[in-house]
């Protein structure tokens, strides 16, 4: 799996993705909106936490 910037994308709702700070005891999940500097993830718990752009990598 290939990590891209962030920065490289115009559209990331439905990447999967990894968080580099595990939120309530997940790091993976999908992005589900994009609010610009930050991103809404689906953890694949199913809960959805706002997140910081820097602290996401996608993966393709």
């Amino acid at each position: 799996m290939a990590a891209i910037d962030m920065e490289q994308l115009d559209g990331v709702v439905g990447c999967f993705c990894t968080l580099l700070y595990p939120r309530r005891g997940q790091t993976e999940g999908t992005i589900v909106e994009d609010l610009g500097c930050e991103v809404i993830v689906q953890l694949i718990n199913g809960k959805e936490v706002t997140e910081y752009k820097d602290d996401v990598v996608i993966c393709e």
